[in-house]
This record gives C-alpha cells, sequence and structure tokens, in this order.
C-alpha cells in the first residue's frame, strides 16, 4: 500500500491502539461497575398532569396488573417496558403486551421465547418478571 492515504491511516490507527493498550496496563486502573445495590419496591409516582409511572412484578401466569392512584376520565396510554430476567441468553426475548387497559387499571402480560429448531414459541414468561410502567391521560383534541 505504498503512496496509498488509507494505508496511512489504518498505520497511524493501529498504532495508536498499541500505545493505548500498553498505557492501561502501566498502572491506571481500570473502571469497575458499582457494586449492586439492594432492590427497593417502588410505588406509584404521581406528576403534575396526571403523567403516572410504576414499577410491578409478573405473578404466576405472567401477568401483572396495575391500579391507578386515581381513574381517569378516560383510558389513559400506557407503556410497558420488561427487565429481561436473562440478560447474557441470546436465545431468548421477552416482551410485554397490554391485555386490558381501563380508567383505573391496566393489565399486562409478559412472553418469552423459547427456541425451537426451525421457529421459536411464545410462553408466559412466569412471576417475577420486572415490568415498567408509565400511564398518560389522553386528550380527544389537537390543540
Amino acid at each position: 500500500m505504498i503512496g496509498s492515504p488509507l494505508g496511512g491511516v489504518l498505520r497511524s490507527l493501529d498504532q495508536r491502539a498499541r500505545i493505548a493498550g500498553r498505557s492501561r496496563s502501566r498502572g491506571a486502573p481500570l473502571e469497575s461497575d458499582p457494586a449492586p445495590q439492594a432492590v427497593t419496591p417502588v410505588g406509584p409516582v404521581a406528576a403534575p398532569g396526571g403523567l403516572v409511572a410504576a414499577v410491578v412484578t409478573t405473578g404466576e401466569d405472567g401477568r401483572a396488573r396495575w391500579s391507578f392512584p386515581a381513574p381517569y376520565e378516560a383510558a389513559p396510554a400506557v407503556t410497558a417496558t420488561v427487565v429481561d430476567p436473562e440478560p447474557g441468553s441470546d436465545e431468548r426475548t421477552v416482551w410485554a403486551a397490554l391485555e386490558e387497559v381501563t380508567t383505573w387499571y391496566a393489565l399486562v402480560r409478559v412472553w418469552r421465547s423459547r427456541p425451537r429448531r426451525g421457529t421459536g414459541v411464545a410462553e408466559s414468561a412466569g412471576p417475577g418478571v420486572t415490568v415498567h410502567l408509565l400511564a398518560a391521560p389522553v386528550s380527544s383534541s389537537y390543540d
């Protein structure tokens, strides 16, 4: 690669990477993750305007029912985000489905995929899966 500008760039990057690799091992301590803290259950948190959030866990059937602190005038917009119970597993995926949303509660069910030759199979995630929920009032006007 004589005379190629790309060759010079690649050579420079390779040299920088080697220098950076050597400097870390000479005494600068590597950053480490902080020690995990105990998980504290979080109840509903209300904000001005009717936005409410909560963290719930699923029961034996993979469902979690969340009762809002106060009823809404109409069914709110609800989002559910699942915390993966096995984040190191590339073979399984978890997701949440809102089965029912009313003015005073939301029912969410968590599913997980199970690998199977040719196709995957969905099954209930079971108990103890953490779900983060957020509810916001819905306006019927587009002001």
